[in-house]
């Protein structure tokens, strides 16, 4: 290898604790990133990241792009750059974002494997789901086997990391299956959507001007579980609103007409989810500072509040993520988030 160039497999060594060494450093240079056909090229000066750039973009966006890509390889060539500075925010926030969205999408990844995939929905003419919130409502109609996960975000003008996560969920629930294959018609869009372009053709155009889409700063970096408590960790929400099968939240698509709620828990139920309540909380006060401690505490007894009231396992895995997005809130570093996740992943596989 020679001197300047630094490389290696993001397998092997996460790809945001690879820049934050070089960065440390000072180094000034651009980083080559590879999946496949994929390609992305991040610059930093004097060991900020100032600029990227990929097939379909370039900026902030175009970096939160590589967090899709868990099997590329890197390259690190040192020297002067001369490169707009489109990326402003701290290096600290920027490397913990990337992670977070690198953990988020290989907990997807497990039944969203690929952005090229086509979802189809399994519901039959008139069926209406279960527990299903308008954002999902709306991905189901527009599942009919011939957009990708790719292009149903160029549909509905989401990040491509929401539209998997949204269907990570309809998967679990049933309701999608993933083809390889395009197959059926084209879905009705709500209002004029500029033509989607195959990913596959798509990246051999130079960079576009798109207008910035809206910045992914949840927190899923566990498993998120099936309808029942401790299968897995929950997935995120991105304001305290209703929770739904793909763990999103309500928007302003159409709504679709769900079953009523169910009873309360009786009273053995919620004693066994009050008791879980308690081992979250004392896994993360195990982890987490003294100074966490009374962050946590308040956090469980709103959730106590949230079962006696009857909303049951939803109230555990908002305790967990709560938790989880208190500690990033808190400001704790990376790593302790990192262990923190780890251990509440441990408590919901059990």
């Amino acid at each position: 290898m020679s001197q300047g160039v630094i490389q290696g497999s993001m397998r092997e060594a996460p790809l945001p604790d690879i820049i934050q060494l070089v960065s440390q450093g000072g180094k000034s240079g651009c980083f080559h990133v590879q999946q496949d056909a994929a390609k992305a090229r991040i610059y930093l000066k004097d060991g900020r990241i100032v600029h990227a750039i990929t097939n379909n973009g370039e900026g902030y966006e175009a970096l939160m792009e590589v967090a899709l890509w868990l099997e590329g390889t890197y390259r690190f060539e040192e020297g002067p750059q001369d490169v707009p500075a489109t990326i402003s925010k701290p290096n600290a926030s920027v490397l913990m974002e990337l992670g977070r969205r690198m953990d988020e999408w290989r907990v997807i990844s497990q039944k969203v494997p690929s952005v090229d995939l086509y979802p189809q929905s399994t519901l039959l003419p008139g069926e209406v789901p279960h527990g299903v919130n308008p954002r999902e409502a709306r991905l189901l109609g527009l599942a009919t086997g011939y957009y990708s996960v790719a292009e149903l975000a160029e549909a509905t003008q989401k990040p491509v990391l929401t539209v998997a996560k949204d269907l990570y969920g309809l998967v679990m629930a049933g309701h999608v299956v993933l083809k390889g294959l395009r197959s059926g018609r084209p879905p009705k869009l709500e209002t004029p959507a500029a033509p989607l372009v195959p990913v596959a053709e798509r990246l051999g155009l130079a960079p576009a001007q798109e207008a910035p889409r809206e910045e992914e700063t949840l927190i899923v970096r566990l498993q998120p579980p099936p309808p029942q408590p401790p299968a897995g960790f929950p997935q995120a929400e991105e304001e305290p609103l209703p929770e739904t099968v793909g763990g999103g939240v309500a928007s302003e698509a159409p709504i679709v007409q769900a079953k009523p709620a169910p009873p309360p828990d009786d009273p053995v139920r919620m004693a066994k989810l009050t008791a879980f309540t308690q081992r979250i909380a004392q896994a993360a006060k195990g982890v987490l500072p003294e100074a966490h401690h009374e962050m946590v505490n308040r956090l469980q007894a709103k959730s106590t509040q949230q079962i006696i009231a009857g909303e049951g396992p939803e109230a555990v895995k908002g305790l967990a993520l709560a938790i989880s997005r208190g500690a990033v809130d808190a400001g704790c570093d990376a790593e302790l988030v990192r262990l923190l996740n780890a251990q509440l992943k441990a408590l919901f596989s059990k």
